[in-house]
């Protein structure tokens, strides 16, 4: 296992926040993990993976007292250097119960229960609003999704958009440990580009897996081991290089509770969520802008 570096800054306004922190020893290629079957509902099956996909390890274990000092780090909190974990207010928890979604099973049903909800979806709508604007410096910021995803995934991103229309659920492919970016973006400019704050609107915890590396650090140790001079590093192929020249580098989780959020430069550091274990729907909503606590 190779030793955490400085880099991206954990915050946490909880109590007992980084005692649900945790560290492991690297990440392995999707192929070498038994991937935990999906029973929910009516499915039943193994997830699917990019070929170049790469999962954490699997052991999991409390953060030594240099390593939390490595990740509590003194630099100035900013959009693109740091990870926040915090909860939302009584008042704002009190209307995500009003919604009553988290005993449905799809996304299509949480989606028809919330237009059926338009009352409470407002008064939630003005209390995010309330509650986001201090958090975004007074800048602009928008609502992007409410996400579900099934429980027991090791990891929850995927890619749809090469699949013929009509796909079932189990074709989906999942990403593995990625970084956000679109082709408007360059690894030394994606720092610009802000940051997510993602709510826990299931019922059961879930997990946020993070690399505490910029993607400025990430190309500089790559570029440390090419022999080949002409080999592109683009925001699109970043990820496979670090992990395939760094696969002891640590993942850090964290227990994200029901209602409980994280804000995340998730276009410039590897990362992914985890419902692994939970047998409900894994219901979370992201709003874009540049938060910081």
């Amino acid at each position: 296992m190779l030793k955490l570096k400085k880099g991206i800054g954990l915050y946490s306004s909880l109590q007992d926040g980084f005692d649900r922190v945790y560290i492991n020893s690297g990440t392995l290629p999707y192929k070498e993990q038994e991937l935990q079957p999906i029973k929910f509902g009516n499915w039943d099956f193994v997830p699917l993976f990019h070929d170049k996909a790469y999962l954490p390890r699997h052991d999991w274990r409390a953060l030594a007292p240099i390593e939390l000092a490595q990740l509590n780090v003194n630099t100035r909190q900013q959009d693109y250097n740091s990870i926040f974990i915090g909860d939302t207010p009584a008042e704002l928890k009190q209307i995500f119960e009003e919604l009553e979604i988290t005993d449905l099973t799809s996304r299509e049903e949480v989606m028809a229960r919330i237009r059926e909800r338009g009352t409470i979806v407002k008064k939630m709508s003005d209390g995010l609003q309330n509650f986001l604007f201090p958090k975004a410096n007074n800048k602009p910021f928008k609502f992007n999704c409410i996400a579900a995803n099934l429980p027991n995934l090791e990891l929850v991103a995927c890619d749809i958009s090469k699949l013929h229309p009509g796909f079932t659920v189990p074709e989906r492919k999942y990403e593995g440990l990625h970084n956000d970016g679109t082709k408007f973006m360059k690894i030394h400019t994606v720092h610009k580009a802000g940051n997510r704050i993602t709510i826990n609107l299931g019922k059961q915890s879930r997990f946020f897996y993070f690399i505490n590396l910029s993607l400025i650090q990430v190309f500089n140790m790559i570029k440390s081991k090419l022999t080949f001079e002409d080999e592109k590093i683009s925001i699109y192929n970043i990820a496979p290089y670090f992990f395939k020249y760094f696969p002891d580098y640590p993942v850090i989780k964290i227990i994200q509770k029901p209602y409980e959020y994280y804000i995340a430069p998730t276009d410039n550091c590897f990362h992914d969520g985890s419902t692994l274990g939970n047998t409900s729907l894994d219901i979370n909503m992201v709003y874009f802008g540049s938060f910081t606590c």
